[in-house]
């Protein structure tokens, strides 16, 4: 199976907290040591010859990310629509953010802090699951274990500790200077510059990639708890939505691969509506070209999370002033 280290402990992590069978919440610590291996490890992949292809590939970069928005604003209002969700809330539950970020915007407008977490979170554990079995099906499963880890090459420990001084120094920084999402984007900027400067840096041991991919797996597969799942009408209407906002996005992907050129499950995953961080792994385990795909997520949540707090506020206002 593709990226077994996370999407299994994600689904057997979901189902013993639906079924109610564990209840300690799993601490919202742990995930950024796993942010930090995998986005250091992403780091790697931004060479000369990368930032190129990315600088080439600007507009189609921005106006994919665009596209990606109106897709969200158009599925949020059929969500509003089989809903009783008001817009703002329907906005929010779509928006691609994080669920971490989400729930705290959620929390300072009033609105269903649930609500949003749980679609947030099917959003992007339907695309960490859907996205990578799919593209395994359709060009054929390679069953190959050694990538299964995301560990290459022999163990070099000059350059993994670089690696992570790298990762550790870029999410401290963007931690001091409140910047969002700090512990991927950080540790990733800076183990890129690192790396694309000549410096001698290493991948991480195989063990220590499976052990990020479990952390990550397992705290996304926590959030789903039976609580979330007790008015079935808007668990069934959030489903559909998360998975038709992948369905546009994903023959947005196709039209975009046949303009540019690239291949179509370059593309797809760039276009995937899930988190950076999955994303990035999913691109490193299936061999694809993680700098681009990586490069198309990152501007995209450049473009919509400084701006989601702007986006609902203005929804929110227009909701009340047709109220009163």
């Amino acid at each position: 199976m593709p990226l077994p280290f996370m999407i299994g402990p994600l689904m057997l992590t979901a189902f013993l907290y639906i079924s109610g069978l564990m209840k300690t919440a799993v601490p919202a610590k742990t995930r950024p040591c796993g942010q930090m291996i995998i986005a250091s490890t992403v780091g790697l992949a931004f060479t000369s010859e990368a930032l190129a292809v990315i600088f080439e590939m600007g507009l189609a970069i921005i106006g994919l990310a665009v596209l990606t928005g109106l897709s969200a604003l158009l599925v949020s209002l059929l969500l509003k629509r089989f809903t009783r969700l008001d817009y703002s809330t329907a906005l929010l539950c779509t928006i691609p953010t994080s669920p971490v970020e989400a729930a705290v915007i959620a929390e300072r407008f009033g609105l269903n802090k649930a609500v949003v977490v749980l679609s947030q979170t099917i959003r992007i554990a339907s695309v960490v699951v859907i996205v990578p079995i799919a593209l395994y099906v359709m060009d054929g499963w390679p069953g190959n274990a050694e990538r299964s880890s995301g560990g290459v090459g022999q163990f070099d420990p000059g350059g993994v500790l670089l690696l992570a001084i790298s990762a550790l120094t870029g999410a401290m920084l963007f931690r001091l200077l409140r910047l969002p999402n700090p512990y991927f984007f950080g540790a990733l900027l800076v183990s890129a510059a690192v790396s694309s400067s000549g410096l001698h840096v290493a991948p991480y041991p195989s063990l220590i990639m499976a052990a990020a991919q479990v952390v990550l797996g397992t705290w996304l597969g926590s959030v789903f708890t039976k609580d979330l799942f007790l008015e079935v009408r808007l668990t069934l209407s959030i489903v559909i939505s998360m998975l038709f906002f992948l369905l546009l996005t994903s023959l947005m992907a196709v039209a975009f691969a046949v303009l540019s050129g690239f291949p179509w499950e370059v593309m797809l995953l760039s276009a995937a509506p899930g988190g950076v961080t999955e994303m990035a792994l999913t691109a490193q385990f299936l061999g694809y070209n993680v700098a681009v795909i990586v490069s198309f997520q990152i501007v995209r949540i450049c473009i919509f999370m400084p701006g989601v707090h702007w986006f609902i506020a203005v929804a929110r206002r227009f909701e009340l002033g047709r109220s009163s």
